[in-house]
């Protein structure tokens, strides 16, 4: 059974800054994750920024996300110092206890502020785009705030 590493060392799903998951990949797991959210399968998604990093800074953002994730979550480079993590059986207090796994292991190499935010699926939700703007929100007032975790309201 090819796991988590094959699929993120192919070089089409992998982004070559960071050693991550790419946009393609999470697009891909992602809008399959939502449809067994749907059916019941808790679904969470962390967003994180950090400051304008360099080069060397993505590799080692990377590197210490990869360290904090557990096997059955996707993290992904989505550009720009963002990204996301897909918490498969994750609720939002459960995503929490990731969020905070994620500030501590960045906050070392991010060279300022980290900002975090959280959104469970909820079943109201009919698009992927729902819960996407449910997370990015919750960013938004993180970075607003200079920081920090923000979980959906």
């Amino acid at each position: 059974m090819l796991g988590r590493e094959h699929a993120v060392g192919h070089p089409v799903l992998t982004d070559e800054e960071t050693g991550l998951g790419n946009r393609l990949l999470f697009d891909l797991v992602y809008s399959y994750l939502f449809q067994a959210a749907g059916r019941g399968v808790p679904v969470t998604l962390l967003l994180f920024s950090a400051p304008a990093p360099s080069r060397d800074t993505l590799q080692a953002l990377g590197e210490r996300v990869q360290g904090v994730t557990r096997s059955a979550d996707l993290v992904a480079h989505l550009g720009s110092g963002r990204f996301i993590m897909v918490l498969l059986g994750a609720n939002l207090p459960g995503g929490r206890v990731a969020a905070d796994r994620v500030e501590s292991a960045v906050q070392v190499v991010a060279g300022g502020p980290v900002s975090i935010g959280l959104a469970q699926f909820r079943p109201g939700m009919k698009e992927p785009a729902d819960l996407l703007k449910a997370v990015d929100t919750a960013l938004r007032r993180a970075e607003a705030a200079g920081g920090g975790i923000e979980m959906e309201e």
